[in-house]
């Protein structure tokens, strides 16, 4: 596995590269195996910013993870675990549409947490490069047949061959024909025309008709203190809970990472930055401090922060001042950085409630917009209250308006706050009046967006409860959205969850289904539940002791899926459980997912003139199920393409792949795939597209 993690390695080199592009494409570089190279959507490559491993965060803990990584493919998937620097942990096979569970001590032994990386592939008979090169030596006699053992499972089949040597390039049928057993080819070369001298060495390039499919994953983290957990269950036993959900590369890593909100035990809150390099060198890292509500800068701190590294940034302990109340950006020039941002209240001013936990995320500002959705808020909702902290990360001051919606789509009111650029400011929803709530925010500037829930009031054990959540980026434009932990309470623990589920659209209602899948990929009752009729800008909730079908003790998986035409959903999932002793209560936001695309470059990226190779395309919807018939433009400036002029039409085929045939003359060009959604053959923004450069020459 290691030389596997190693490619794997410069595969994420690629795709750090890709995303340090100026102008970002659908999908990135990935070359899981030298010299092929593959590429599809960086989101089935998931990062954890950082895992903690029985360690003390602002004074509390000891603090542990766990991670739960979902499979939402139907079929089973091997998922690669490492360490931020690439060095492998471990390799985990989850069934189709199963969860496992993972434990820090398990990833990290004695030693520190960290972060993680996280990459899936198909388990099974498929080709894990669609395009191979092997380097064959010509036997004697002439006019004999060579054989080639092909790395594949059994049962992948040959589709197209392709054979050269130097500057020469052989035709199929005039000088050879082949054949194939098992994992066999045959390259006979008794036809009458040339072939390679004896004893020399040629080059075969081979296409398959089966690639593996893109994994479809997602991950939650669930912390707990004191006491570990090796499931994500709680109980008595823990005193604080807290999470976060990982991410994909590109709304991951970054040079820029915007913090949404930062408090040197302001009112009792108490933060640690959690900075996580994942680039191949050493990162001269610089976190800035701007002070609420002005925006001005107060302090810098400065860190190198080594390959894999992670710097764990107290800012008290930093320095920074009691009662200090502001936002941060996080600058590495060239580097590859994430960050998680735990917020900890051990202690307070007026007394209890304490040992309250949140964990929001440090995003890249790129990834910022300037519309965020908000799927849950509450308003004196048995006791619980939304405070919501935005945070200009712009070239200037911003305007912004939030909307909030009752849960069948009516407008209730409107909000309006002005924040300076780095600055921060906020709408805290506390009152009377018991409502459920969304909300959608509009800025004239990019913004990063925290929303907290608290419960300082009420009866019983459920008081000192805190809960934050990342206001959701538009645009959004997927009809599946992945829930990695859904728990109903049993004999196991009394975890619950629930899905708040926003429809954004505020012109079309939306039809959701929903499906549960447990540990091993079981759908379990009440699935498929189907919900009609959610009003455009409204909401509904899917709580797990509502369902009353659903089997007790439940842990797994929870997919929710539009129907054609409905308004676009996004989603945040609450997990709550009031036998821990102070605050039992986590939230994760809900990652969406599309269909993918991926292209298997072949070897190369450089060949002699004129002589011919090949690319796979493969087209998989958002549960990873081959998608026929897919209309592809496959342009190459100046090439041949499937003998004809750039561009050329395509059609997978019933299995969702397409092997093309091209070469060229003394040209370097960027050869892409678009997947023409819309089918009026052209490239369309937002359709999914891959490019890479390729070339020949003399």
């Amino acid at each position: 596995m290691r030389q596997y993690l190693a490619r794997v390695l410069l595969a994420f080199a690629l795709v750090c590269a890709a995303l340090a592009a100026p102008a970002a494409t659908a999908a990135a570089a990935w070359s899981p195996m030298a010299p092929v190279s593959s590429s599809w959507q960086v989101e089935e490559q998931l990062v954890v910013p950082y895992v903690p491993n029985n360690e003390t965060i602002a004074g509390t803990g000891p603090w542990h993870g766990v991670v739960q990584i979902a499979n939402a493919s139907q079929f089973p998937i091997a998922v690669d675990i490492a360490k931020a620097d690439g060095t492998p942990i471990t390799t985990v096979t989850i069934a189709g549409n199963g969860t496992t569970a993972i434990a820090a001590a398990a990833l990290f032994g004695s030693s520190p947490g960290g972060g993680l990386l996280l990459f899936g592939r198909e388990t099974g008979s498929c080709a894990s490069q669609a395009v191979q090169l092997y380097t064959v030596k010509r036997n004697a006699p002439v006019n004999s047949a060579d054989t080639v053992t092909l790395t594949v499972p059994s049962g992948v089949n040959v589709t197209n061959v392709s054979v050269r040597q130097g500057t020469t390039w052989y035709q199929q049928g005039p000088d050879y024909t082949w054949s194939q057993v098992g994992t066999t080819l045959n390259v006979n070369w008794s036809p009458a025309g040339a072939e390679p001298s004896v004893n020399s060495n040629y080059e075969v390039i081979v296409a398959y008709d089966f690639p593996c499919r893109p994994a479809r994953m997602s991950v939650a983290v669930k912390l707990v203190a004191p006491a570990p957990s090796t499931n994500g269950r709680t109980s008595s036993s823990h005193l604080m809970v807290s999470g976060y959900s990982g991410l994909g590369q590109q709304q991951a890593l970054g040079s820029d990472l915007a913090v949404p909100i930062g408090q040197a035990d302001y009112n009792g809150w108490k933060t640690v930055l959690h900075v996580t390099n994942f680039g191949g060198s050493a990162c001269a890292a610089t976190a800035r401090f701007y002070q609420h509500p002005s925006g001005t800068q107060t302090h810098t701190i400065n860190q190198t922060i080594a390959v894999g590294g992670t710097w764990n940034l107290d800012l008290l302990a930093a320095g920074i001042p009691a009662n200090w109340l502001g936002t941060a950006r996080i600058q590495g020039p060239g580097c590859f950085l994430a960050a998680s941002v735990d917020r900890i209240k051990p202690t307070q001013p007026w007394g209890t409630p304490v040992n309250m936990a949140l964990t929001n995320l440090a995003l890249p500002v790129s990834a910022l917009s300037t519309t965020v959705f908000i799927p849950l808020v509450f308003q004196a909702y048995f006791d619980w209250n939304t405070g919501i902290a935005v945070t200009n990360a712009g070239g200037g001051s911003a305007s912004v308006t939030i909307d909030y919606y009752a849960t069948n789509g009516s407008l209730i009111t409107t909000k309006s706050l002005s924040v300076p650029q780095n600055g921060m400011n906020f709408d805290y929803l506390s009152g009377s009046g018991g409502q459920l709530a969304q909300a959608v925010l509009t800025s004239t500037q990019p913004v990063i967006v925290s929303v907290d829930a608290v419960k300082y009031t009420g009866g019983g054990q459920d008081v000192g409860q805190a809960l934050t959540s990342m206001g959701i980026n538009a645009p959004v434009n997927a009809p599946v959205l992945r829930v990695p932990l859904y728990q109903k309470a049993g004999v196991s623990g009394n975890d619950n969850s629930g899905v708040q589920l926003f429809n954004t659209s505020a012109t079309n209602p939306a039809t959701a289904t929903v499906d549960f899948f447990d540990v091993s990929g079981t759908a379990q009752p009440p699935s498929p539940l189907t919900l009609a009729g959610i009003a455009p800008r409204g909401a509904v909730t899917v709580y797990a002791p509502s369902q009353g079908t659903l089997p007790s003790d439940f842990q797994g998986q929870v997919r929710v899926t539009h129907a054609p035409g409905s308004g676009q959903m996004v989603a945040i999932t609450n997990n709550v459980n009031y036998d821990v002793q102070a605050d039992g209560s986590a939230a994760f936001n809900v990652s969406t997912a599309d269909r993918a695309l991926r292209v298997d470059y072949g070897p190369g990226p450089g060949f002699k003139n004129g002589v011919h190779t090949f690319i796979v395309a493969q087209t998989v919807d958002e549960n990873g199920v081959q998608m026929p018939a897919q209309q592809l433009i496959v342009s190459g400036p100046g090439l041949t393409i499937n003998g004809g002029p750039s561009p050329q039409i395509v059609v997978t085929n019933m299995f969702g792949i397409a092997a093309i045939e091209l070469w060229g003359t003394n040209t370097t060009v960027p050869v892409t795939v678009c997947w023409d959604l819309n089918t009026n053959t052209s490239c369309d923004p937002g359709e999914p597209q891959v490019s890479q450069s390729m070339s020949w020459a003399p």
